[in-house]
């Protein structure tokens, strides 16, 4: 029975492997167990839908007393024994829950449930689910067989939801980030707060799948909470939801969902609406609402408003990376908004007091020929009026003038009458030049009779202080003749601070007081627009290298700090043609204009990443950062703004691979990224459709011409690419994941054609490379012996082949020694190019050494490396050691090695790696002399 107990083991594994989908993965799993264990009424998987919480995701059979298994959420605070199992990562069994407390006890009760035994989904440390399986009517009485075959499903399970969630993840990290960009760049373009809003609910509803948005922002004045608007794509209509939110009163200072959010400033998410105390239960019956997810709007360190992303199907949590980019897309949002709702409280204080001083020229006008009567009745009128007004004659000479304009000007009244305008009011244009005699807007009123306004011009009176004004030069009409003009002017420079101060907010940015993205972006398409044809324009896109560990361990008050110094040294840079702003985070950017020299952008950048070698001060910490910077070209790399700053962002990832440099964007870099993209793809399918095949090169002992072993060796023929370089997918396998998959695959397909030699009578070793991942893997052990117990191989047969890297790397010599006490030889590959170090060496079970065959290749023409192979060769044997040559290519070779003591060969010279059938005609005809 233990023998077909493994071969149903070895099938379920295979269709667990060969499906990338999650649930179809689990209902394997489902399926497995409840055949294996046939005495299990239930079996339930739960994954988590939040830190606390896990839902029922799959299970046999579909519901329990009617209720479906996806309607059922664990609470680990109050389910103890669900608790423990997530804390621990151990199986549990329960026999009689009458005697024990630890589980919840509704669902005991509820489906009267005699007997539980719960275990973990995790690897690697990461949890990924819960499993339980029940019984109504008597214990369960697992025996140790079936508890360990339970097991095994669920480790096999966890590493195939890791595979499949590693490649997802990829694709989404991806995903995710051009979402972002589309985000931002789609939200610098809003030129209203509507479309603002409306932009953030679209991009919202892609991020979380949902598109029941709303945002609630303060009142400007009142900074009290108002329903602003609900996303056109919402189940609910506006005029309905608006309407609700008066008939509810909602009075959001005591509302402790809002109130978290606008104290923290931080996401709040409540995945139970109906059952969280902090929620006003009022407002969540009106709505219908069954989770909730609060973001606040949060620009220049204060809180604008909220958006709210409601469900009201069922209880809803996001994950960790759902969360960050919805939170990316309100930070955005934010400060688009800030901007917005400014400039458009600008523009009602500027057309109301244009009306105001409008309103009251239009009364000056009228009062123009009692003017210069000057009556004692319009006099009183003059003197009492707000603004500053005093009336000229046809030479610009003062005729009169009230107390307010006289002040304004730190003049008495009788200093002004009777002077010439010039000399006593210095009028300054809007670029603070001053016109030169009677050439200003007002004496042109004085010309051509025509009214004269402006609001970009400042005055000076006696002390020489400028200050902005607005005024007004109505000419004086007298029986049809112009006889001179009344200027009406106010003090502005309240307002024009205000204004500067609103323009400042939206294009620079807080920290670094650097232009920000939106000044950058219409920088950007300005000089796209006046490029010259011989002439190209540059984008650097800089991001620092590990700024999050200096935020980490010093605090963001640091973090800001430092980000200013390197601001102040970035601004050495600005000239007319060079412009250096600040993303946001740890990103700048650097616009370069009217670029002749390519050799320009290189010396750029080489001086950024300079002014960062020497230590920052902050205090007492002496602080060190890097940076990795890319570049795109226009109209080289790009046609438009967007496509520039998107190609310099992927230059700057291929940049930080290699540390601390820079990188051109090249179409290759594109072609290369989709290229890599679709060879994963085609790896995950190529178990499944049969395209890999497993090579054998013969392992020769030449003193005895015997072939006493072989190493296998995967290999890939793809329908389109043809035959794929092994090290060409190989670490991309390594670095996704799934060299675990191919791995096992080989080593199982390695054993199996080890099994049909040895059967015909062939009594040879079989060696099989192993990475890094694979040794590192907790059930690495148990594979070896499982594979090799089905295939009926004396575990002596096995050799092991790992690299120095991967020896190093592993950081685990136990699980050396525990494959070792299998009774497999471990073979150390590639000796000579990683460490060569007995320090390391010594504490690992090496029975082999194998020669790199690049100390092969030079031994016959390169006097000292045939030393250092001899003295490994020496070394190896007082070591106890085996040891091979690989990469034996011609006599001369084999000569001195044999010459050394060195009688174990591999290479070109016996055999390529070739296919099991070809090697078979080797195995007949034999070495030869």
């Amino acid at each position: 029975m233990p023998h077909d107990r493994y071969t149903r083991l070895a099938e379920i594994t295979k269709m667990i492997h060969l499906k990338l989908d999650k649930r179809s993965v689990l209902e394997q799993v489902v399926k497995a167990i409840s055949e294996e264990i046939v005495r299990c009424d239930a079996v339930g998987i739960y994954l988590p839908i939040g830190p606390e919480h896990y839902q029922g995701y799959v299970g046999k059979p579909d519901d329990f007393n009617g209720i479906t298994l996806d309607k059922m959420v664990i609470d680990l605070n109050k389910d103890r024994f669900a608790a423990e199992i997530v804390a621990t990562k151990k199986s549990i069994y329960i026999p009689d829950t009458s005697q024990d407390n630890r589980p919840d006890p509704i669902p005991i009760e509820l489906f009267k449930i005699k007997s539980v035994f719960g275990l973990p989904i995790f690897y690697e440390d990461t949890m990924y689910g819960l499993v339980f399986l029940f019984d109504y009517s008597s214990p369960l009485h697992l025996s140790k067989e079936e508890l360990e075959a339970i097991e095994s499903y669920i480790t096999m399970a966890a590493v195939a939801i890791r595979n499949t969630e590693l490649f997802t993840h990829s694709q989404k990290l991806v995903k995710d980030k051009q979402l972002l960009l589309d985000a931002t760049s789609d939200l610098s373009l809003c030129v209203t707060v509507q479309e603002a809003l409306e932009t953030s609910f679209r991009y919202i509803a892609e991020a979380l799948n949902n598109t029941n948005v709303a945002a609630h922002l303060n009142d400007m004045f009142t900074q009290s909470a108002i329903p602003h608007k609900l996303s056109s794509q919402s189940t609910w209509k506006e005029d309905d939801w608006k309407k609700v939110h008066e008939e509810v009163k909602i009075n959001f200072e005591k509302d402790a969902v809002f109130q978290e959010v606008m104290r923290t400033k931080e996401p709040v998410m409540v995945i139970d609406a109906v059952n969280d105390p902090r929620t006003n239960k009022e407002a969540i019956n009106h709505f219908g609402i069954k989770a909730m997810y609060t973001l606040p709007l949060v620009s220049r360190g204060e809180v604008l408003g909220t958006l709210g992303i409601v469900s009201f199907d069922a209880p809803k949590a996001y994950t960790d990376a759902e969360q960050q980019l919805a939170t990316s897309i309100a930070d955005a949002t934010a400060g688009v908004l800030d901007n917005l709702i400014h400039l458009e409280h600008l523009e009602d204080i500027i057309k109301h007091r244009t009306s105001e001083l409008q309103e009251k020229n239009e009364i000056l006008e009228t009062m123009n020929d009692d003017l210069r009567q000057l009556s004692k009745k319009n006099e009183s009128i003059l003197n009492s009026a707000g603004e500053g007004i005093y009336g000229l004659n046809k030479d610009g000479i003062i005729t009169f003038c009230n107390p307010t304009a006289a002040a304004m000007l730190n003049f008495e009244v009788d200093e002004l009458v009777g002077k010439p305008q010039d000399d006593v009011v210095a009028h300054y244009s809007k670029e603070i030049e001053l016109y030169q005699q009677m050439s200003s807007p007002i004496y042109e009123s004085l010309k051509t009779g025509e009214k004269t306004y402006s609001s970009e011009e400042k005055f000076a009176g006696k002390d020489g202080g400028l200050f902005d004004v607005e005024y007004v030069s109505t000419p004086i009409r007298n029986k049809g003749r112009f006889s001179g003009a009344v200027v009406t002017f106010r003090d502005v420079s309240e307002r024009k601070e205000l204004e500067r101060k609103i323009h400042n907010q939206a294009y620079y940015d807080v920290i670094t007081q650097l232009p920000n993205r939106s000044y950058m972006t219409q920088k950007i398409n300005s000089a796209l627009k006046t490029i010259k044809e011989d002439s190209r324009l540059g984008v650097l896109f800089l991001d620092l290298d590990h700024f999050k560990l200096i935020n980490d361990s010093y605090g963001h008050a640091i973090g800001d700090r430092v980000l200013y110094e390197i601001a102040d040294r970035f601004r050495s840079f600005i000239s007319s043609r060079i412009t250096v702003s600040r993303l946001g985070g740890d990103e700048f950017m650097v616009l370069v204009e009217d670029v002749t020299r390519m050799e320009e952008l290189d010396e750029i950048a080489m001086k950024l990443l300079s002014c960062l070698t020497d230590p920052i001060h902050i205090g007492r910490q002496e602080l060190f950062t890097s940076a990795s910077i890319g570049i795109s070209v226009y109209p080289d790399d790009a046609r438009n703004e967007e496509e520039l700053i998107r190609n310099a962002d992927t230059a700057m990832y291929v940049a930080k691979e290699y540390g601390s440099t820079y990188h051109y964007f090249t179409h290759l870099l594109r072609e290369k990224n989709v290229e890599r993209s679709n060879l994963l793809n085609a790896l995950h399918q190529a178990v499944e459709k049969d395209e890999l095949e497993v090579y054998y090169q013969p392992k020769v002992n030449y003193q005895t011409k015997e072939i006493t072993g072989v190493e296998a060796l995967l290999r890939w023929t793809h329908p389109e690419l043809g035959k794929v370089p092994p090290d060409k997918f190989i670490p991309l396998a390594e670095e996704t994941g799934v060299i675990l998959k191919l791995g096992n695959w080989v080593l199982r397909e390695a054993i199996n054609q080890l099994k049909v030699w040895h059967a015909q009578g062939k009594l040879i070793t079989m060696a099989v490379n192993f990475s890094i991942r694979q040794i590192q893997h907790p059930r690495v052990v148990q594979t070896v012996q499982t594979v090799l117990h089905e295939a009926g191989i004396d575990p002596k047969y096995l050799e092991i082949e790992l690299t120095e890297h991967t020896l190093i790397q592993s950081h685990d010599a136990a699980k050396i020694h525990e494959l070792k006490d299998i009774g497999l030889t471990i073979a150390l590959d590639d000796f000579g190019t990683g460490y060569s170090s007995l320090k390391y060496i010594k504490d690992f079970p090496i029975d082999c050494i194998k020669i790199d065959r690049s100390f092969v290749d030079g031994m016959t023409q390169i006097p000292h490396i045939a030393a250092l192979n001899s003295t490994i060769i020496h070394l190896a044997k007082q070591l106890d050691y085996g040891v091979i040559a690989e990469g034996v290519e011609t006599q001369e070779q084999i000569d001195m090695l044999m010459k050394e003591g060195c009688y174990c060969m591999q290479g070109y010279f016996f055999s390529r790696p070739v296919p099991a059938a070809e090697l078979q005609e080797l195995f007949d005809k034999g070495i030869g002399g």
